[in-house]
């Protein structure tokens, strides 16, 4: 019954993280909206209670932004002749997007630790639902890795992380534990500082072991009498003590070291040889290598042993030769790939906006995962029944208009009034006068004319979220009796 775009997106962002996100949505609207004290005519006298249909809506339109970079959000309403795109303006007005853009808000745990019944709660609720999500539906292969996935945000929260030398150099950084063979993410681990490190593995262990470690163990709780699993990590994961506790797991590490890392051989560390030549130690079952083609390379093995294999490759001027490759960097690379080209993935149709709120960056990445492993799964299933997959951007496009469906042709109107702003000031019902701080009165002030505001203290207590300002007498009575007051 899973065939479409939809269907597949729908395993991991499900009707329930839908209908949560809605709901929470709304009550975050209606909270803020009665705290703020509205000028006369703002977007939010407009507002009206998120359906589901409209939030399915607004995903689509986020999504389909990153299939075309623009240079702000405004530019997708522009009515310029030159630059205007229908699709936008058809299925929302500008202001009603960004009603929900600013209000879009996720249910925070119900924990005891302060920490996590802050935005940290919200992201990590979110994204501990996803992450089941992942698992749930999905077995990886007897090759998996883990890798890091950055979020770019350079705000001032406490677990950010510089890195000078990468293009992004300030960011969130997410590990990730996925399929070598399909780039299918299985697992994710956010990392929110000493939150997160106090709860890894092995705490006498660098925090570079720990987290995959920590990944590995969950992978292998999910999954009953597991064992013979290969691990590709990176030269910023991969050690020997790291090595020696997946072995007692019985699963077999392969990964690039730096040269610096702790039980290393000394020759290894600073190897001189000439090129194409190798050192190889072993220990056990653990074998380093260093080999030397353009430059030198150190790779650490619990699986392979220290042979070469003669590979087919191109030099300049296309010009076909045959080279040899040390058979552990072979796997190494093919592996890998997948990893990276997932990445390539997130990277290519990805909705990148500058946000104060960093959550919302974790949460617009997370969905951005649902859209890939939901591609992965459609190439799969694709294969199996020997039919051509979408390419990624004709599936982001497919999954656009499957959940925008036939809304871009309703007008504004079809969204039902929040309770809020219902117009109960005309029901003929008993309604309470509160004294507070100055509001523009709702009858007699006009910010627009010069000399014309007026203010008052006492407003209505009872005309839902807005409560507004009147003054006691005929401003009152023509507000609750007249419909053009």
């Amino acid at each position: 019954d899973i065939i479409r775009p939809l269907d597949f997106f729908k395993l991991y962002f499900t009707d329930i993280l839908i209908d949560q996100t809605v709901k929470t949505t709304n009550e975050y609207a209606q909270m803020k909206i009665r705290e703020k004290q509205l000028a006369n005519k703002p977007i939010w006298h407009l507002w009206v209670d998120v359906t589901r249909e409209e939030f399915m809506t607004f995903i689509g339109v986020i999504l389909n932004t990153g299939t075309m970079p623009l240079a702000s959000i405004s530019e997708y309403w522009t009515t310029r002749s030159n630059s205007r795109i229908p699709f936008y303006s058809e299925v929302f007005r500008r202001d009603r997007f960004r009603q929900i853009f600013w209000m879009l808000h996720l249910q925070g745990n119900a924990s005891s630790n302060t920490s996590l019944r802050t935005p940290i709660g919200k992201a990590n609720n979110f994204l501990q639902y996803i992450d089941s999500k992942f698992a749930e539906h999905f077995i990886p292969g007897k090759d998996i890795c883990v890798d890091e996935s950055i979020v770019k945000f350079k705000g001032k929260i406490a677990f950010i992380t510089y890195n000078p030398k990468k293009p992004t150099k300030w960011d969130i950084r997410i590990y990730v534990l996925a399929d070598a063979e399909t780039g299918y993410v299985y697992s994710i681990l956010p990392y929110y500082g000493s939150l997160t490190t106090e709860d890894l593995e092995k705490p006498e262990l660098p925090v570079s072991s720990r987290i995959p470690l920590t990944l590995v163990k969950k992978f292998l709780d999910n999954i009953p009498n597991a064992e013979g699993y290969h691990l590709y990590t990176d030269r910023c994961f991969t050690s020997i003590p790291l090595a020696n506790e997946l072995l007692k797991a019985k699963v077999h590490l392969i990964g690039t070291v730096m040269p610096n890392r702790k039980y290393l051989p000394a020759a290894i560390k600073k190897p001189k040889f000439s090129t194409k030549s190798t050192v190889a130690y072993k220990k056990k079952n653990t074998l380093v290598l260093a080999w030397k083609s353009k430059r030198i390379v150190i790779f650490l093995s619990t699986s392979d042993v220290a042979s070469l294999e003669s590979v087919t490759t191109r030099a300049r001027g296309g010009v076909t030769i045959n080279l040899l490759k040390l058979t552990v960097a072979i796997h190494y690379t093919k592996k890998m790939r997948a990893v990276n080209r997932a990445d390539q993935y997130a990277a290519t149709y990805c909705f990148l906006r500058k946000s104060f709120k960093w959550w919302r960056k974790l949460f617009f990445w997370g969905m951005e995962m649902c859209v890939i492993n939901a591609y992965i799964m459609h190439k799969i299933t694709r294969q199996q029944n020997n039919e051509r997959p979408l390419t990624h951007l004709n599936f982001v496009k497919c999954l656009v208009d499957e959940l925008v469906g036939n809304f871009r042709h309703q007008t504004s109107s079809r969204a039902q009034p929040s309770t809020s702003f219902v117009d109960i000031r005309l029901n003929n019902q008993l309604h309470i006068i509160r004294s507070g701080g100055k509001k523009d009165c709702a009858v007699c002030s006009d910010r627009k004319t010069p000399g014309k505001r007026r203010e008052t203290r006492t407003y209505c207590d009872t005309c839902g979220t807005r409560k507004p300002g009147l003054h006691i007498g005929d401003c009152f009575a023509k507000y609750h009796t007249l419909e053009n007051y």
